[in-house]
């Protein structure tokens, strides 16, 4: 299969988020009249098959990319994949070798780089897809819309793309532990592969795992979530340097400096503008669970995977790129908005609420598209690349 050459590869943003917006809002149209929730029983509507013929699509649009510099550290992988420097390793607890491995594989098979993104989109997009089936069945088009508008889901399809396969293959295997039985061993072993793709991912695999068998109650780890504040402002710096030495992830060596003012929208380095987005599924968190009191197995399973990975993201908030960090728990965000959205009865007017809150979270998206790409001044796909600065 041949790269998408009809599209410049410095337009791909603009198209993904662009027809994603209007497919979302259009939704929120269909929605924000209605006064009910059929939004919580649309197992059997054509809505269902539309989830996934539109992930198909997307699944296409972002594998079948070019090989542009555009898209980050695509390029590289690419020149890795090209090169033959991915290949088949032998199972090991220090290395990524399932991620070589699978360059190995595609290059065995005759794969051409092409082919080989698209292998890689296929686990990216499809444990979206996996684990809004095993979790929120019954209106997979709403799930869908959360997953593919949220605002990382992009970045992680087509730049930093070994760290999304592995969380998306992580996000099935959170699916399963949370069953009982052999749905629950399959999910541990799922755990263990990802470890061998990006090994960044022993985050949300030991949250989830203690919050199996050790923190069973959301409140704690809401409070832990806000301490982490407090810690990451008085000793952040000193914890983001031994978590380096440590070799948590193979980049955080190269990540741990202090941030500048420049580079941040604090002169101390605390992202903000991340730590606010990152606070929306903390409200949503203690609202369904504090709150309103509802008492789900699974829910409280997620919640605390949340929690606890983006606490450990605040207390290394300084570090350069920490983007790359809160993604550790950014993968789950999706799910945790829209699994109480469609799983619970939470108001009278669901549908209606449903559609506002969809219409904030991919708003937000946009926005940030348009602040981070159409407002920069640097030409990354900025003003300077589109037609209507000719």
């Amino acid at each position: 299969m041949e790269a998408i050459e009809f599209i410049p590869a410095y337009y791909f943003t603009t198209v993904y988020y662009t027809t994603l917006l209007v497919i979302t809002w259009f939704t929120v149209l269909y929605y924000i009249g209605a006064a009910s929730q059929r939004i919580l029983h649309a197992e059997g509507s054509p809505v269902q098959t539309a989830a996934f013929i539109l992930t198909v699509i997307i699944t296409l649009f972002l594998g079948l990319r070019q090989a542009s510099m555009e898209f980050g550290d695509s390029f590289n992988y690419a020149m890795d994949y090209i090169s033959g420097r991915q290949d088949y390793m032998p199972v090991s607890l220090d290395k990524e070798w399932l991620w070589s491995s699978i360059g190995g594989f595609c290059r065995s098979l005759g794969f051409n780089v092409n082919e080989y993104f698209l292998f890689v989109e296929v686990f990216y997009i499809g444990g979206m897809l996996i684990c809004s089936w095993i979790l929120m069945r019954k209106n997979l088009w709403i799930a869908m819309l959360f997953f593919f508008t949220a605002f990382q889901t992009f970045s992680f399809g087509t730049n930093g793309i070994r760290n999304g396969m592995a969380c998306s293959i992580e996000l099935v295997a959170i699916a399963l532990v949370i069953k009982q039985g052999p749905r629950r061993a399959l999910g541990f072993i799922l755990m263990f592969l990802t470890l061998g793709i990006h090994r960044s991912t022993m985050l949300p695999t030991a949250a989830a795992i203690s919050t199996i068998y050790l923190v069973k109650d959301t409140k704690w780890a809401i409070r832990f979530w806000i301490a982490s504040i407090f810690i990451s402002l008085v000793a952040g710096s000193e914890i983001t340097q031994l978590f380096a030495s440590l070799g948590f992830d193979d980049r955080m060596d190269q990540y741990s400096y202090e941030a500048t003012e420049e580079m941040y929208f604090s002169g101390t380095g605390f992202r903000w503008d991340f730590w606010l987005y990152s606070l929306f599924p903390v409200i949503m968190i203690w609202y369904v669970t504090q709150h309103r009191k509802f008492k789900d197995l699974s829910y409280t399973i997620i919640a605390n995977v949340y929690l606890l990975c983006n606490a450990f993201w605040i207390i290394v908030i300084r570090s350069s790129f920490s983007n790359r960090f809160a993604y550790l728990s950014w993968f789950i965000y999706p799910v945790v908005m829209a699994f109480p959205l469609l799983r619970m009865n939470l108001w009278k007017d669901q549908d209606r609420r449903t559609a506002l809150i969809l219409f904030f979270y991919s708003g937000f998206t946009f926005f940030m598209f348009y602040i981070y790409y159409f407002g920069t001044g640097n030409g990354y796909r900025g003003l300077d690349l589109y037609w209507w600065k000719d």
